[in-house]
């Protein structure tokens, strides 16, 4: 699929309309010559890839968090967002050059509850059916539940630190090694369907790691042996010392029965 558009509006207006023509499209500075002052950044660039995510199933608040510190907040772009209701739309197309090529439009605004717009082709879409709606309208081959589609298209969508300098790994630093296993054998075409089940068997194996690795912190595996050979004699002397006692007690009660 190909962007054909990205258009932002308010209830009264479009306030920005990009279009998107076949090969390369680039953002412009048409910051003046003779200001040598000004150096043509914060022209939008990366606000166009951030709304093209945002589109994509990305958080909003990527739109109105710093991309390097997630802690600071531009409350002035983020109240204009909210106040002004503007609603982001994203048009894709499977071939820009034919005018009947299938077309996939996704809308979405900053609003939450009712008045949230989120919607594929005018059908409104729940918030925790978005992305699986996304990945049957965009990769519809791609049945199995690992990788996901946010991490499909980590590749394609990059303003992020970790995406611009990481050609392999664009996904966050949390990311182990066997979820990137299953992303690239996706993007090399190998069909691994168990990938999914394969991610739980490992977490589950390390879990029970780091539980044996606890255990063994206050005792070595030698210690805990010698403990239970203990306990297990313990139980076995118990065993012998209730095998003769109860035949014992059995006979006496008959003999009083009969003496009865």
């Amino acid at each position: 699929m190909f962007i054909k558009y990205l258009t932002i509006a308010s209830p009264k207006e479009i306030i920005r309309e990009i279009e998107f023509k076949a090969g390369l499209n680039l953002i412009i500075d048409n910051t003046p010559t003779t200001e040598v002052h000004l150096t043509g950044n914060n022209v939008g660039k990366t606000t166009v890839l951030k709304l093209v995510d945002f589109c994509l199933g990305g958080k909003p608040s990527i739109i109105y968090t710093d991309t390097e510190n997630k802690k600071e907040v531009y409350n002035l772009v983020k109240d204009y967002l909210i106040d002004e209701e503007i609603v982001i739309t994203l048009t894709l197309v499977e071939d820009l050059n034919n005018l009947n090529s299938k077309e996939v439009v996704i809308k979405r605004n900053f609003l939450s509850k009712k008045k949230a717009v989120r919607s594929i082709n005018g059908k409104d879409v729940l918030e925790k059916d978005f992305e699986e709606e996304l990945l049957k309208q965009l990769i519809p081959n791609q049945k199995a539940e690992k990788p996901t589609f946010r991490q499909i298209i980590s590749h394609n969508i990059r303003y992020k630190d970790e995406n611009i300098n990481n050609t392999l790994r664009t996904l966050d630093r949390y990311t182990s090694d066997v979820e990137y296993e299953t992303l690239h054998l996706f993007l090399l075409g190998c069909t691994f369907d168990d990938g999914a089940k394969r991610q739980a068997l490992l977490t589950k194996i390390k879990q029970e790691e780091a539980f044996k690795e606890r255990l063994e912190k206050k005792q070595t595996k030698t210690a805990y042996e010698i403990a239970l050979s203990m306990l297990e004699d313990e139980i076995a002397a118990l065993d012998i010392k209730k095998s003769r006692a109860t035949p014992h007690k059995g006979i006496e009660s008959a003999h009083g029965i009969i003496g009865a």
